[in-house]
């Protein structure tokens, strides 16, 4: 008997060699039939697997650097403004929110420089209830330092009772208040300011309001207006205020204040449009972030020391 060699192809296919005289002998397979047709199966891909791996561990590595930068980048982003760095932006491009026991905030080292350009001025606070609207006019002495332009507040509240729509009524006393300043605006800064915090409720009620407001206005007086850090988070329903300006109000956002004024450093795509415009309302007691301070070429001063509301001792709510 011949001893046959089995000759192994790929560790598959085991082949016994031919016995017979010629080219027509056939040889035999091992454990299967021989088949001509059908094809080689491919190796497995080790070393595409290891090579993927390799990669993927550089690729975290290398980034390790890239992601300890960032959170640099983002720490000195959030740097605090100094006393200084406040009091020059009041006294260069600010506007001080001036309430009825305050005549505006100063933070400046000199005394004898002017605190601040412009004023937003508490002129009267109108208390919407659900037969009328109640009026208290500003009635403490404005002194103000000589060449301030004055920029008049109107604050709007909600009493309990009021309704959700506003009438027809009430919609005019609120006009009719802002007709009586216009002539302050137009000899001062050009622009009105309503203050109203709308309870949600009445969302549908104050866009309207703002529409007729600013149809009111003669063409040469803008109108401005207050928001709540939530608000411009709420949709875009602040984008369709036909209103000049909107002034997010960045302080008093309780215990996510940072994380509230981080949205603003990142430009974040959930915030309204309207929100992200060159006016931005910051607190004296507050610090905002040095690098979003340093962006916003319109910042509101609040004096939260010398805030005093005539109607009720309550404070704005936090987002």
């Amino acid at each position: 008997m011949v001893k046959q060699t089995l000759y192994c192809l790929r560790r598959r296919y085991c082949v016994a060699p031919a016995v017979g005289r010629g080219a027509n002998a056939k040889g035999r397979v091992m454990g299967r039939q021989t088949n001509k047709s059908e094809p080689e199966r491919p190796s497995r891909p080790r070393g595409r697997l290891r090579t993927f791996f390799v990669a993927v561990v550089w690729t975290l590595l290398l980034s390790m650097p890239i992601v300890a930068v960032r959170r640099q980048v983002a720490a000195l982003d959030d740097v605090p403004a100094t006393r200084s760095q406040m009091a020059a932006a009041l006294a260069t491009r600010g506007v001080a929110w001036v309430w009825p026991v305050s005549n505006g905030p100063r933070m400046d080292a000199t005394p004898s420089a002017l605190p601040y350009r412009e004023a937003a001025v508490l002129m009267e606070t109108l208390v919407i209830h659900a037969d009328g609207v109640d009026r208290m006019p500003r009635t403490q002495p404005l002194v103000l330092p000589a060449g301030v332009r004055v920029l008049p507040v109107l604050h709007v509240e909600a009493a309990p009772d009021a309704p959700d729509a506003l009438s027809s009524a009430q919609e005019q006393a609120i006009a009719a208040a802002f007709m009586r300043h216009v002539s302050e605006a137009t000899e001062g800064a050009g622009m009105l300011q309503l203050d109203f915090e709308a309870p949600r409720r009445q969302r549908a009620a104050y866009l309207t309001l703002v529409s007729r407001l600013k149809a009111a206005l003669p063409s040469n007086v803008k109108l401005s207006v207050t928001a709540l850090a939530r608000w411009c988070t709420e949709s875009d329903w602040l984008d369709r205020l036909p209103a000049d300006e909107v002034v997010p109000m960045l302080y008093r956002l309780g215990p996510n204040a940072a994380r509230w004024r981080q949205r603003w450093l990142r430009g974040d795509s959930g915030l309204a449009a309207r929100c992200q415009g060159p006016a931005i309302g910051f607190a004296t007691n507050d610090s905002p972030p040095t690098t979003l301070l340093a962006r916003t070429s319109r910042p509101y001063w609040f004096d939260e020391s010398a805030w005093a509301n005539l109607s009720q001792p309550r404070l704005r709510t936090a987002p």
